[in-house]
């Protein structure tokens, strides 16, 4: 790690500072860390080939699910999600990335029904992720069964799952707006108690959980079920990583998650940042290649021809794009120093370099930045006046400036030729 040299005393060390990142020592604060149980390792459960392509307006072909597997698989998530192998051409995708010994396991989503089981169990899957939504209300008005009923059908298929050597989880959806907590008790104690299932996962089906609620609700489902817990959140409040995090911190050791967040409505929690956090806040390793997220992120965005944000958190093309004069006299600065005033290096995860750009919040920084990278000369007057001219442009265009449009104000202003 470079050595930095005391500032008035104040020294920077690991784990929140090193040679890609500086981040918050609040993080390491016993005080804080006291009140975790975080697991040694999350497992990352992708669930992009079926959450993801359940979003409106996505659809992934045979070919596409398994170029999109490897790639996955190459990011190393955990376990792939490819699809319903209850529909013929999914089940086709699960039997030929089952048989690619991948790293990745491959388990589906099997719902609590004979026809899912047998296409799951035919499919030569690693695993199967049976699912219900636990809500009594959905028990009653939509799916017309009610809990002890539907115990009994995840106590049979589960162990038909087991007597065929496969991992078998539950997840349970839709638990967060149950208001009977007596009621989610009594389910998950029989579960646990009944039914061979190796780990059980919880859906904040509609992300409305409050952070703390999430790490509360863990801490007694563990304390309950004495499982491996998962949790699957989706983005509806903007807090899927707020939530998965917290329910790390209370003892979850699996997430699902997809690429770019892709899923129904406004999205899963995103795999790169529920791995990038872990990893550089949290200590945790998620088994990704987080060099990867930027290039892996690219790709899916391109396939699902979902446009991304500029400034997504993570991997969003504007992140280390600069253009504000305070910021680039901050980095100018500080660039020799061994310190960067971003919290993380852009080849972290697989970023481009910090790229300077000219236009309406441009100071006298960047244009000397520009004059030094040019092998130009030029005094306070003609570099104030650039700057000048550079903003206005900026504004006037609502965009950084193109090259030409700079060589041009720096022609006029210099009266030289520009390369």
């Amino acid at each position: 790690m470079k050595k930095i040299e005391p500032a008035f005393g104040v020294e920077l060390n690991e784990p929140y500072f090193t040679d890609k990142k500086w981040v918050s020592p609040f993080n390491w604060w016993p005080e804080v860390r006291e009140q975790m149980a975080t697991p040694p390792k999350v497992l990352i459960h992708d669930v992009t080939l079926r959450d993801g392509e359940q979003m409106a307006r996505v659809a992934f072909t045979p070919e596409e699910k398994i170029f999109l597997a490897l790639e996955l698989d190459k990011l190393g998530v955990h376990s792939i999600e490819p699809g319903l192998p209850v529909i013929q051409e999914d089940k086709d995708v699960i039997k030929k990335l089952s048989e690619m010994n991948l790293n990745a396991k491959i388990v589906p989503l099997t719902r609590v029904m004979e026809s899912d089981v047998r296409a799951v169990l035919d499919s030569g899957a690693d695993g199967m992720l049976l699912e219900f939504g636990i809500n009594p209300y959905l028990m009653k008005m939509v799916y017309k069964t009610d809990p002890n009923s539907l115990l009994d059908q995840i106590v049979e298929y589960a162990q038909a799952g087991k007597d065929a050597g496969l991992y078998v989880e539950f997840m349970a959806w839709d638990v967060f707006r149950i208001p009977d907590i007596g009621f989610m008790q009594r389910f998950f104690e029989k579960l646990a108690l009944r039914a061979p299932v190796d780990r059980i996962t919880v859906a904040d089906t509609f992300g409305m959980g409050h952070p703390m609620a999430t790490y509360s609700f863990i801490q007694k489902l563990k304390a309950w079920t004495g499982k491996p817990i998962g949790f699957h959140i989706h983005n509806d409040f903007a807090m899927a990583t707020a939530g998965a995090v917290m329910a790390v911190s209370a003892g979850a050791d699996m997430v699902h998650s997809s690429i770019n967040g892709l899923g129904e409505r406004s999205g899963n929690l995103a795999t790169e940042e529920i791995a990038f956090v872990l990893q550089h806040l949290l200590d945790i390793d998620s088994g990704i290649n987080l060099e990867l997220l930027k290039p892996t992120s690219d790709l899916f965005a391109e396939v699902s021809k979902l446009v991304l944000a500029r400034n997504k958190p993570i991997v969003g093309s504007g992140l280390f794009e600069v253009e504000s004069g305070i910021v680039v006299h901050l980095v100018e600065k500080l660039k020799n120093t061994g310190l960067a005033i971003f919290p993380f290096e852009p080849e972290a995860v697989g970023h481009k370099e910090y790229e300077i750009i000219l236009g309406r919040g441009t100071g006298v920084h960047s244009i000397k930045r520009l004059l030094r990278e040019r092998g130009l000369e030029a005094t306070d007057d003609q570099i104030e006046r650039i700057c000048t001219r550079v903003k206005q442009a900026g504004l006037m265009i609502k965009n950084g400036l193109p090259k030409s449009m700079v060589d041009a104000i720096l022609k006029e202003e210099l009266r030289v030729s520009t390369p």
